[in-house]
């Protein structure tokens, strides 16, 4: 039953905006039936007033005309704007189950050149349903009902325009063909682009550090050529078949008026049937190639459409909410590198009570951070699982688990904003209280103030009006304003170890006390530090230790126990 709920969710999310949708196509029904008082009124004029003379009907035809163009105005603006609420509405929707989906933060997985998996997609068919593309298919939607008035003036003309749509659709079908490798390859280059951007805003500092200015120019410049080659190669390309499509859409008009006015003269039509066959006939061949224009458009619609369903095709398990202190477990959990799919963490089982200090001692690439990264969501289990209490960590929602976890990781790093923001998480609505007493504990609020905007100082990703010890400091405070009930510090540094056992010494002793649960990820055990229980993590593989220790507390060697 759950799989029929996930495999429907864009089609119920249509569902329950079908009035919106519905009456977007009405209006659009009603605006393709108005578009014909334009032939009708040319037939009236040539067959009816200008034989008679008659200058009142003249008047009366006119006023209708401009009555019924007005009408026209104001229910083509209108559908604009209800399908511009609908994508909104639809987007907000499919937004809401992603951002519910089980595996947290899957929305900010990278795949390919989309930035997010999932947003992407609900943001281009948001784009589709209020751009222009829809609207072309609604108005194409007349076209065989134009070509039927068209067949009933003179199915010679009709013929005539049949065998012009089909060189028409010819002509753009063979484009999207024969295009599509150019247009992937433009796409590529500008994607590399993207990529220099990118890397630009994230890495600035580093590369003008480590002298890489001239080296990262000279790859802008190669990347800027290629993206211009192919883009003026696209554009040479698909610049065939636009032109030779538009004057096919000129070529059928006059084609039409032609046989029409051959007609005429062999006394077949009238005048005014003369000149609405032709009108109606422009009227179909601009509706269709207009459309055939969107065709590429189309077809990214249904690819963000398949490659949203798959992104939403993921279980939406009911969250669970935590009440109170409980113990941390892994049972055989095993976590294997998305690329290589190697063993990142061998069957790792550990039970921590509430009230525990754990030490985890590792070299480098032992696994330290995929450890802790596990626990934060991160890493995904491939065997095994994380639970706190009797709750799988992936149960929890996004908000109860940044409650639950605090994480000071070993590289920190900040969203570019005010120190406010980054310590309050990005909350909206945050305790100054809390943000306040976090940055106390964690020995950076003096630091703050020293600057004149205090904590609406600003900040870049690095951190750098901070020192190294200043930015750890900073990210504890971030980890301790949502109180946790579990902190994780991955490789703290030299003047956090020492305040572990001194300035936050009773800090640490009131959270573990409360039942809470602190785990140190270091490479060299801690000696002014005496943690609840102490594990060696190699390669992968934890494995408890036994801790010798002085009369005065202080850690003096680990043992295999």
């Amino acid at each position: 039953m759950a799989g029929k709920v996930r495999a429907t969710v864009l089609r119920d999310t249509l569902i329950s905006l079908r009035s919106i949708l519905f009456f977007s196509v009405g209006i659009s029904l009603v605006y393709g039936l108005l578009r014909l008082a334009g032939p009708l009124f040319m037939i009236l004029v040539f067959d009816r007033v200008l034989p008679a003379q008659s200058e009142a009907t003249l008047v009366s035809l006119v006023i209708i005309l401009v009555i019924i163009l007005t009408i026209m105005a104001l229910l083509d603006y209108s559908r604009r704007r209800v399908l511009a609420r609908f994508g909104a509405q639809f987007q907000e929707r499919i937004e809401e189950h992603i951002f519910r989906s089980t595996a947290r933060d899957t929305y900010f997985a990278r795949s390919g050149n989309k930035p997010a998996a999932g947003l992407n997609e609900a943001d281009g068919l948001r784009s589709f349903f209020h751009s222009g593309s829809l609207v072309a298919i609604l108005d194409f939607m007349w076209s065989p009902v134009f070509l039927g008035v068209v067949f009933i003036i003179s199915p010679f003309i009709g013929w005539i325009d049949v065998a012009g749509l089909a060189l028409l659709v010819l002509i753009n079908l063979s484009k999207v063909h024969f295009s599509k490798a150019r247009e992937e390859r433009h796409s590529e280059a500008s994607d590399r682009i993207g990529d220099l951007k990118n890397t630009l805003s994230v890495s600035r500092h580093l590369i003008e550090s480590q002298q890489m200015t001239a080296a990262f120019n000279k790859r802008w410049l190669s990347a800027r050529r290629s993206s211009r080659d192919t883009a003026i190669e696209h554009k040479d390309f698909t610049g065939w078949f636009t032109a030779l499509s538009s004057h096919t859409v000129l070529m059928l008009q006059y084609l039409a008026l032609a046989a029409a006015a051959y007609l005429t003269i062999e006394g077949e039509l009238t005048v005014g049937a003369m000149v609405a066959a032709m009108v109606l006939s422009r009227r179909i061949a601009y509706a269709t190639e207009r459309f055939l224009k969107q065709l590429p458009s189309i077809r990214e619609a249904r690819e963000n459409w398949r490659s949203l369903d798959k992104a939403l095709s993921a279980a939406e398990a009911p969250t669970a909410v935590l009440d109170g202190m409980a113990a941390l477990r892994l049972s055989q959990v095993t976590v294997r590198c998305p690329l290589t799919k190697n063993k990142l963490l061998r069957n790792v089982s550990i039970d921590i009570e509430p009230g525990s200090s754990v030490q985890i001692v590792g070299g480098a690439a032992a696994g330290k951070t995929v450890f802790a990264e596990t626990l934060i969501g991160r890493f995904a289990p491939s065997a095994g699982k994380v639970s706190i209490g009797a709750i799988e960590l992936g149960r929890l929602s996004i908000t109860d688990a940044a409650r639950t976890i605090g994480y000071v990781p070993q590289h920190v790093s900040f969203v570019p904003g005010t120190i406010e923001e980054n310590i309050a998480g990005l909350e909206d609505k945050l305790d100054r209280s809390s943000l306040v007493h976090a940055a106390r504990v964690a020995q950076v609020h003096e630091k703050i103030l020293s600057f004149p905007e205090g904590y609406d100082t600003r900040v870049d990703a690095l951190g750098s009006r901070f020192s190294k010890s200043e930015r750890h400091m900073l990210a504890l405070a971030r980890a301790l304003y949502t109180k946790p009930r579990v902190l994780i510090i991955d490789e703290p540094d030299t003047s956090l170890r020492e305040a572990l056992s001194k300035n936050l010494k009773d800090e640490i002793n009131g959270f573990l006390a409360r039942g809470g649960i602190l785990i140190m990820l270091t490479r060299i055990a801690l000696r002014s530090y005496r943690p609840t229980r102490s594990f060696v993590l190699s390669d992968g593989s934890l494995k408890e230790m036994e801790i010798n220790a002085k009369a005065d507390g202080k850690v003096v060697a680990i043992q295999g126990g």
